[in-house]
C-alpha cells in the first residue's frame, strides 16, 4: 500500500477501508484495481471510492498532489517509488494480493524444461534480485 509519507489516518487495508472519505487510485483491469475492489473494498467496482486512472503513475501522481490516499503496487515497483520521493512517499501494510508471472509456450514445447531450469538458476544466484534492484530501484526515467 503506497500512501504519502505523513500518512497516519491508516495502516493497513482494514483501517482504510473503514473511513469512506479515503479513495484509492488504481488503473482498471490490472491486479491492483482487482485486489483494491475485492479485497479492501466491498466487491463493488464501480465504487466511487476507487479513482480510476489511464496509467498507473498517473495514479501515484494524483496520490503525491493529494487528490487520492493509496495507490496499491507490488513490492519492487513500491520500493521503487519510495526510494525515488525523498519521504514523499512509503509503503504501509501487509502485502494484499499475489500475482504470477510466466511464460507461454505451445503444448508439449521442449523449451519449458530449460526456462524453468534457468529461472530457478537465476533466482538462486541472486541474478532476479539484482534485475529488480537495477531496473526497478536504481534505474532513474532519463538519468
Amino acid at each position: 500500500m503506497l500512501v504519502r509519507g505523513n500518512e497516519d489516518r491508516f495502516s493497513d487495508a482494514a483501517s482504510f477501508a473503514a473511513d469512506p472519505d479515503l479513495l484509492m487510485a488504481a488503473q482498471p483491469g490490472t491486479t491492483p484495481f482487482y485486489v483494491g475492489v475485492y479485497d479492501v473494498l466491498d466487491g463493488d467496482e464501480t465504487n466511487p471510492r476507487i479513482v480510476k486512472f489511464e496509467t498507473f503513475g498517473a495514479g501515484v501522481q494524483a496520490l503525491r498532489t493529494g487528490d487520492v490516499d493509496l495507490v496499491l503496487t507490488d513490492g519492487t515497483a513500491g520500493n521503487g517509488y519510495v526510494a525515488a520521493s525523498d519521504g514523499a512517499l512509503k509503503v504501509v501494510g501487509e502485502k494484499l494480493g499475489t500475482e504470477d508471472f510466466g511464460f507461454i509456450f505451445p503444448k508439449g514445447s521442449d523449451l519449458v524444461a530449460p526456462m524453468n531450469a534457468a529461472i530457478a538458476a537465476m533466482a538462486a544466484d541472486g541474478t532476479l534480485d539484482a534485475l529488480n534492484t537495477k531496473w526497478f530501484l536504481e534505474y532513474k526515467i532519463g538519468g
